[in-house]
């Protein structure tokens, strides 16, 4: 494609690279012996799923760097498939409904869960393709990822993305771009004890903010990053929702207001340790932060378990009708 914007070519070169990066943390994230420093969190919201998370701190290797990771794991307990053919119904509703069905709109009016926008593809052939306006609005299925389509590009809105701060809730926009890649697919039978089948994808992310922000680790703001969502079937139907989400390096900042600015927080924790000789150390503090900062990414994807069970339900219910 000849008149690709030099946006566009921005997008492009930085697609190469967190495809490239993100299928090492991919390898890296289904190692069963994979080394990470787990510490549950308390997400502090009410859900009617039952759910359980962790953050976590970690070493990951990509391009022969040994490099600082904080990452958040989930277990959501997402509903049970009565009715025939289930592996077929998970898989179907997994790859081709699932994040294109994950918006909706609160009681309070508020916008929840993702809505998106296509920007560019790779095809089959190799050619750069831009997406109609038409096309924009929704993502490809993923079973046309490795057949039809390299990969494909497009922004994810977050519409769960708030913050409460004792009695104000502030809702924030906020947006990230990802990639559709084959190698971040996989379906499966006997995945682990007591589950017959795993329907599982995943999207690395470029890093570029979409939408500019003053945090200094979050949407947009990783140099490397993945988000994974893997859909496991037990032996009696009921399905749980194993997502696990890493990105580094590890926050610098928790606040970024430009070049030689020092974030307030950890500038201030950092500055304390060296008046104190030692003696007051940051580092228990910026673990403190990080984990807080997972926590949060964990909020916004319980929120979109929690809309899309209830999405889930109304599709299994029209299918078996």
């Amino acid at each position: 494609m000849s008149d690709l914007t030099p946006h566009e070519r921005f997008l492009l070169e930085k697609t190469e690279i967190a495809i490239k990066d993100g299928l090492q943390l991919e390898h890296w994230r289904r190692d069963p012996n994979r080394k990470i420093d787990l510490h549950e969190v308390n997400l502090n919201r009410p859900y009617k799923l039952q759910n359980k998370a962790w953050g976590y701190f970690a070493d990951v290797t990509i391009n022969n760097q040994e490099l600082t990771a904080l990452g958040c794991l989930q277990e959501v307990e997402f509903g049970k498939i009565d009715a025939p053919n289930p592996e077929e119904l998970l898989q179907d509703f997994v790859l081709n409904h699932f994040l294109n069905s994950a918006h909706w709109t609160y009681p309070d009016g508020h916008p929840g869960g993702f809505t998106f926008e296509q920007l560019l593809y790779r095809a089959a052939d190799g050619t750069i393709g831009r997406y109609s306006p038409a096309e924009k609005p929704v993502i490809r299925d993923w079973p046309e990822i490795g057949t039809k389509y390299q990969w494909s590009l497009f922004t994810v809105f977050l519409h769960d993305f708030v913050l409460k701060l004792g009695p104000i809730t502030q809702h924030l926009k906020e947006a990230a771009t990802l990639v559709q890649h084959p190698d971040f697919i996989h379906i499966g039978t006997n995945p682990k004890p007591g589950y017959k089948y795993e329907v599982a994808f995943g999207y690395p992310f470029i890093d570029f903010a979409p939408i500019p922000n003053n945090f200094g680790f979050g949407p947009g703001k990783f140099n490397w990053a993945i988000k994974t969502f893997s859909f496991l079937l037990r032996d009696n139907n009921e399905i749980r929702c194993d997502m696990d989400f890493v990105a580094g390096a590890r926050p610098k900042k928790v606040f970024d207001f430009g070049k030689g600015i020092p974030c307030p927080l950890y500038g201030t924790s950092d500055a304390l340790e060296k008046l104190t000789f030692g003696l007051k150390k940051s580092q228990p503090f910026h673990n403190f932060m990080d984990l807080n900062m997972a926590t949060q990414h964990g909020r916004v994807h319980q929120a979109l378990m929690e809309g899309s069970a209830k999405v889930f339900a109304e599709w299994l219910a029209k299918s078996r009708a």
